[in-house]
């Protein structure tokens, strides 16, 4: 795999990825490149020079109300707005060892890695967010993320209507 800081000029190579969401799919051809509040990656397949999947982080905060109306807390977080999946490489197994898990638990073990690295080497955080599409919730859940509890308070943007917030502790 190689992974790939996305720019215009790489366009093109996003042509035919599809996820089979497609305001997930339509977010990466059409408005990834100009979000100024993300940076996004795509990761190719070396064989073949598909796109295996894209991940899109952004600068967050985890805010806890502590119920009291006028006292919160706000945790230094990075959201991942955006993981994907090409359905080619969608439940594909990671090895003929079935206890290494997907191709897909693989790929985000590295986002969450290099999280990890960001955070330690270049800007601090506690929580990594993300806001799960209910079918994803699962997967979520396998790669240590929890949903937020009732003192957390999730974003009001109309984009993850409908789907679940999740973090996960650094």
């Amino acid at each position: 795999k190689e992974i790939i800081r996305f720019t215009a000029e790489e366009k093109d190579s996003v042509k035919n990825f599809n996820c089979g969401n497609e305001v997930i799919n339509s977010y990466l051809k059409e408005e990834a490149c100009d979000d100024p509040q993300t940076v996004t990656f795509i990761v190719k397949d070396k064989n073949n020079n598909m796109v295996i999947c894209y991940y899109s982080l952004s600068c967050s905060g985890l805010v806890l109300d502590h119920g009291t109306g006028n006292k919160i807390t706000i945790y230094p977080a990075v959201e991942i707005k955006m993981f994907a999946i090409d359905e080619n490489y969608q439940h594909m197994p990671y090895s003929d060892d079935v206890e290494e898990g997907n191709l897909s638990d693989m790929l985000f073990a590295d986002v969450i890695a290099d999280i990890y690295r960001f955070t330690d080497e270049q800007c601090g955080a506690d929580k990594i967010t993300l806001y799960s599409v209910p079918d994803a919730v699962n997967f979520y859940s396998r790669n240590g993320f929890n949903e937020f509890r009732k003192f957390m308070k999730p974003s009001t943007s109309w984009f993850v209507d409908g789907c679940v917030p999740m973090y996960m502790d650094l």
